[in-house]
């Protein structure tokens, strides 16, 4: 097929490697399941530990894979997005390891996110990453390790 004829032509190749050379902060709303292996967990949870703690009182359990801090934390940053910039993308790496971990709760609000930031910037990329997670549900937890641990 022709890159006329071929409505993908224009979308640059991603693989996972690429994707987790950007900043592992970012990697909730761009890296598919797959690609979350323990190592990225690893590097991903060291980010988040080194990094300025929330103003939240659940984050440091958050950063140690506690799904419901993770979630707790998440949500009150979502609310919060104006009054706490720069919040969102910790709160959501936090609840992305949980969500690779196999935590149905995390993955379900990682959807969530995924597929409203999709429909207000017409991000057809986010959505397919949206469907990605939401597809991983129905396969179950692959990754058992919390990282860190």
């Amino acid at each position: 097929m022709t890159p006329d004829f071929d409505p993908g032509a224009h979308l640059p190749p991603t693989s996972p490697a690429a994707v987790r050379s950007a900043n592992p902060l970012t990697w909730w709303r761009s890296l598919p399941p797959e690609a979350l292996d323990l190592p990225a967990q690893r590097q991903l949870r060291a980010v988040l530990v080194a990094g300025s703690p929330l103003p939240h009182p659940g984050w440091d359990a958050a950063i140690e894979a506690d799904p419901a801090a993770a979630i707790g934390v998440a949500i009150a940053m979502l609310a919060e997005g104006v009054v706490y910039p720069g919040c969102l993308d910790p709160a959501l790496s936090a609840v992305l390891i949980c969500a690779a971990l196999g935590d149905p709760a995390c993955r379900d609000l990682l959807v969530h996110v995924l597929s409203r930031r999709s429909r207000l910037r017409a991000d057809l990329d986010l959505l397919r990453l949206a469907h990605a997670w939401r597809a991983r549900s129905d396969r179950g937890p692959d990754l058992t390790l919390v990282p860190g641990r």
